[in-house]
């Protein structure tokens, strides 16, 4: 009974600062008569909202609310860490301690697993839980292995000591004094003074990793970036390229977070020296890409992108990240269910030489309206599309237009599973062309209002086949799709911006009504598609171990204007398909291609096999397409029959090996690249090594060798190896 009314008494009376109430349990009590001071031995448990203790002795003064402990001593906290120690002295939230014999355990995850960075000294003074000093102090991620031999702990791999260390949990950094590095239990390296960030920290300033380069344009040289938080939703990473030939360059990197959306920033810049005619001139190049969104509310929202550089080669040259064409925009759009409307405005930077930069089109503005219903089968379904824009060039055709798409559809399922799909398409658009030559009439026109009308029908049918076994299912599904359409689709009298650039036949694109990506122009022909498609799927699983798809086009008429290598500018299509075979779990094959209809040569495929063994893997990809020829003969594109090859070995537990080519066996350009990579990572520390040589049809920086040398100790100075 006695031993009942004292626990209740230390509940209620045992409080911490913050007035809530403490429970301690104990194989024995012992106070005094003014129950001030408590004595509790045996087994002895202290449980907080904030930690649990264990010891074998504790000592609490109820009046000077200090807490002693010894033997045995382990807490374990709410963060997760655990602190083992033989005597602790502190107040009742430990937020003030002197610990002796401290070892701290402080959890992260490594390759999904649970583990423990690890703080040891042998006295450690705690200031209102945010300061930390600890004497003659360890700090290590590595794992302790026992020695069976010796009967204890082997010294672990890698460990940083330090006379003093001062771990300041509000500046987020621990500071070192009088520091060696430590390999597997020697010193190696002195340092009197060190720091790096607390492991409390995410996102850790300083400096990242740098790259090492030798290229025709630059000569030697190098990249170092510098990473800093500005706060918990905003950092900016600032590169320094250095090289031998030329002036330093930098690249600033921008990103922020707000409650309604983000922005992405990155400038560059340099005052690059040259030397022409024997005259030393300074010229400025650089770059902007910046590019954010904005959400208004649910169903709201803008955005927009801005890119522009100061010459076509400077990104490509400086190695930054290249595209032929460079965009600008802001949108405003609005997605409401199935409905969507947008209000858009478009800006290019055409950076390809042999391309006119002053016939690259604005676009001020561009409307779009869309009403969708919910797609229902045995249920007529709608989609109307309206398009205004306005294109706006300072040397070429200038073109305004309005456009409407109305589609109509019914499917069906009937009673055998064939599925039935009715289709009713209207296009019409109304233009005004200023500045245009007619390829008709080789007429110049100034001015000129134009309209084009063009109603499709449409009907698709397929039927899915069924076949059961043990271990497989196996779906055969012929498809075939008949459109009507008038002979004025494809109408030259007016311009085309967006049709014929953007086509790409492939097979879903083979049961399209409209196959041309555009508004400009449509087939001229009437025709009628066909193929068939095959998936075999495990039951226990589910996963398609092989697909395979099929198909052709009939055109009634030849589309005469279209170039050669759209495919269907004759009857007959070229054949397209598509396939997957997985027979393994360590084989992976997959295509793509378009087959000539005539000699059943290969004009498109892009494939890849990907083989893994335990520990390795082969992945073998192939890119081909025939040469862009248009209906004068010209040859507007090289043909190209590209190779990527990529193998990446495992040795050990903790070594990795990687070696990756490309090339090419039609460019003028043979070889792109090619590198290796040797990488050693452990729980603890790692480091590679990463060459890569690379070719490009840049000029002023045609080949260049990059060098890239990476340490990590784990939680102080972390970095993708």
């Amino acid at each position: 009974m006695d031993k009942i009314l004292l626990f209740f008494f230390l509940v209620i009376s045992f409080s911490s600062q913050s007035n809530e109430k403490i429970e301690i349990n104990a194989d024995q009590f012992t106070y005094d008569k003014e129950n001030t001071r408590i004595y509790a031995t045996g087994n002895v448990e202290i449980i907080d909202k904030e930690f649990k203790l264990f010891a074998n002795k504790v000592f609490v003064n109820n009046e000077s609310k200090v807490l002693s402990a010894r033997e045995n001593i382990k807490i374990f906290n709410s963060d997760g860490s655990i602190l083992i120690a033989d005597k602790i002295v502190a107040d009742n939230t430990l937020e003030n301690a002197l610990i002796e014999n401290n070892h701290l355990y402080i959890p992260r995850i490594y390759k999904n697993e649970k583990q423990y960075l690890r703080l040891a000294a042998k006295k450690v003074e705690r200031r209102n839980k945010d300061w930390e000093k600890l004497q003659y102090g360890t700090f290590t991620a590595c794992e302790l292995c026992y020695n069976e031999k010796k009967k204890k702990y082997d010294p672990p791999l890698i460990q940083l000591k330090a006379k003093k260390i001062i771990h300041d949990k509000k500046k987020l950094d621990v500071k070192y004094y009088d520091a060696f590095l430590d390999v597997n239990g020697k010193s190696v390296f002195y340092l009197p003074y060190f720091s790096h960030p607390s492991p409390l920290v995410k996102r850790k300033k300083g400096f990242l990793p740098p790259s090492i380069f030798n290229t025709h344009y630059f000569g030697i040289g190098g990249d170092l970036p510098y990473y800093y938080p500005l706060s918990d939703f905003s950092d900016i990473t600032v590169t320094t390229k250095f090289s031998q030939k030329k002036n330093p360059a930098l690249l600033i990197q921008h990103r922020k977070n707000f409650k309604n959306g983000e922005i992405r920033n990155e400038f560059s810049g340099t005052v690059e020296n040259q030397e022409t005619n024997q005259i030393k001139e300074n010229r400025k190049r650089g770059h902007i890409d910046s590019e954010g969104i904005f959400f208004l509310n649910s169903k709201n929202y803008a955005s927009y992108k801005l890119q522009r550089t100061t010459d076509r080669n400077y990104k490509h040259t400086y190695k930054y990240k290249y595209d032929h064409i460079l965009e600008s925009n802001i949108k405003l759009e609005s997605l409401r269910g199935y409905n969507s409307y947008s209000l858009e405005s478009y800006l290019f930077q055409d950076n390809r030489r042999e391309f006119n930069r002053k016939q690259t089109p604005r676009i001020l503005p561009r409307l779009l309206l869309n009403w969708r219903s919910q797609p229902l089968n045995n249920t007529l379904n709608y989609d109307t599309n309206i398009e205004f824009i306005n294109f706006y060039r300072t040397k070429g055709t200038e073109t305004k237009k309005f456009f409407i798409n109305q589609n109509f559809t019914f499917p069906t399922v009937l009673s055998d599973g064939t599925v039935l799909k009715l289709g009713a398409h209207l296009n019409a658009g109304l233009y005004n062309v200023r500045k245009y030559l007619n390829p008709v009439n080789d007429k110049f026109e100034h001015n000129e209002y134009k309209n084009n009308f063009f109603p499709q029908i449409s009907l698709e049918v397929s039927k899915p086949y069924f076949k059961n076994s043990k271990k497989l299912v196996s779906t055969f599904t012929p498809k075939l799709l008949f459109v009507k359409t008038t002979k004025n689709a494809f109408n030259r009298n007016i311009p085309d911006e967006n049709s014929i650039n953007n086509f790409d036949l492939d097979f879903v694109d083979l049961f399209n009504v409209n196959r041309m990506h555009g508004t400009d122009r449509l087939e001229q022909s009437s025709r009628i598609d066909y193929g068939v498609s095959y998936t075999s799927t495990k039951k226990d699983s589910f996963n398609d171990l092989t697909t395979i798809q099929v198909g052709q086009s009939h055109q009634f008429n030849r589309n005469k204007y279209l170039n050669k290598n759209t495919g269907i500018n004759e009857k007959f299509s070229d054949i397209v398909g598509n396939f997957t075979l997985k027979p393994t779990k360590s084989i992976n094959l997959n295509s793509y291609f378009v087959v000539d209809k005539d000699n059943f040569s290969i004009k498109t495929a892009y494939s890849n096999l990907l083989l893994r063994q335990k520990g390795s893997y082969l992945s073998v990809g192939n890119s081909r397409y025939a040469a862009v020829i248009n209906e004068d003969g010209e040859n507007l594109i090289d043909g190209k029959n590209q190779f990527s090859v990529r193998y990446n070995q495992k040795f050990y537990d903790f070594w990795n090996f990687t070696a990756y080519s490309t090339f090419d066996k039609k460019g003028k350009i043979k070889l792109y690249n090619y590198g290796t990579k040797i990488k050693y990572e452990d729980e603890c520390f790692g480091m590679s090594f990463t060459w890569t040589r690379q070719y490009t049809h840049n000029p002023e920086d045609p080949t260049s060798n990059n060098f890239i040398f990476l340490f990590s100790l784990k939680e102080i100075m972390e970095s993708d190896l």
